[in-house]
């Protein structure tokens, strides 16, 4: 299968990389007590097409190496899962288990776009509800910024920088917006095919910045997304996926902490149109802590459905 098979079948699984990446944090900053497991990858291959001729009435034919299709100035999407969380108030001990389901629409915006560099501005809308633990119920907006430059001709590597603000509100509280914070992310990516197989790899590098009032969960860290894809046929997949972290907090209450942070998961996706997908994904969370009561365990599987409509 083509890379831009690939990439157009990724990118919408995934919604795109910097739209999963925003709200999985929106998720974590919101509770300290819930992750959900995505393939954050940078999926973003650009289709390339065949050498095609021109005519001039002066040069006579003229032929082009390649020609790169324009990205789609908007995009609307949605994404409805349910999820299940072994570890709701992710904590190291007396684990209690729940379901919730999340909601998300949202739009993106590219204003203009050059061979080698994209920006988009996305804006969406979540929402947590929890079937036991009504409290962790919460509302997120996020508007985030991201550039995109394409580092070589055929967009095999290229580099994100992205920068979002996030406001999040509790819809059963007389207090209205509990949380906002600000997300600064910069990463390199590099996607490859395995040979001839139908097995395609992916691997990004990257760091973040994440500054908010209340400022407990101010954090830097070091991150590195592995991803690969086996092509099953034109619209099934599989994945595997694993992302180590590390973390340096700046202001918990405990004092000077550390973590490591590693998700591993896997996921099946069927897209019977570019429109729609559906899938099926699980995930181990592990967190590893400097300080012991920060430490926790705990396994997301999830049934997602996304679509949407770009033009």
């Amino acid at each position: 299968m083509s890379f831009t098979i690939w990439h157009n079948r990724t990118a919408f699984l995934l919604l795109g990389s910097f739209l999963a990446v925003a709200q999985s944090f929106a998720q974590d900053v919101r509770v300290e007590t819930q992750q959900q497991a995505r393939a954050r990858q940078q999926n973003v291959l650009n289709n390339e097409e065949q050498p095609e001729a021109i005519s001039d009435s002066e040069l006579g034919d003229i032929s082009l190496v390649s020609r790169q299709p324009r990205p789609k100035m908007f995009t609307f999407f949605t994404t409805q899962s349910l999820n299940f969380t072994s570890n709701a108030f992710l904590v190291p001990d007396g684990e209690q288990s729940d379901f919730y389901w999340n909601g998300r629409v949202g739009a993106a915006f590219v204003p203009y776009a050059t061979r080698n560099f994209t920006p988009t501005l996305v804006f969406d809308q979540n929402w947590f509800r929890y079937g036991e633990f009504g409290s962790l119920d919460f509302n997120s907006q996020t508007l985030l910024l991201d550039l995109k430059y394409d580092l070589n001709a055929n967009d095999t590597w290229f580099c994100n920088t992205s920068y979002s603000l996030s406001r999040l509100t509790a819809p059963h509280s007389s207090v209205d917006e509990f949380y906002r914070y600000g997300f600064l992310n910069a990463s390199v990516t590099h996607l490859m095919p395995l040979g001839s197989t139908p097995v395609n790899l992916g691997i990004t590098g990257g760091t973040y910045w994440r500054h908010g009032d209340p400022s407990v969960s101010d954090r830097f860290a070091g991150y590195f997304n592995f991803l690969a894809i086996y092509n099953l046929s034109e619209t099934v997949q599989l994945s595997g996926f694993t992302r180590p972290e590390v973390q340096h907090y700046t202001h918990d209450p405990a004092g000077d902490r550390d973590d490591f942070n590693v998700t591993v998961g896997a996921s099946v996706s069927w897209m019977p149109t570019q429109y729609l997908v559906l899938a099926a994904t699980a995930s181990y969370i592990g967190n590893f802590s400097s300080v012991g009561a920060r430490q926790y365990n705990v396994v997301t599987p999830s049934l997602i459905f996304g679509a949407q409509l770009a033009f």
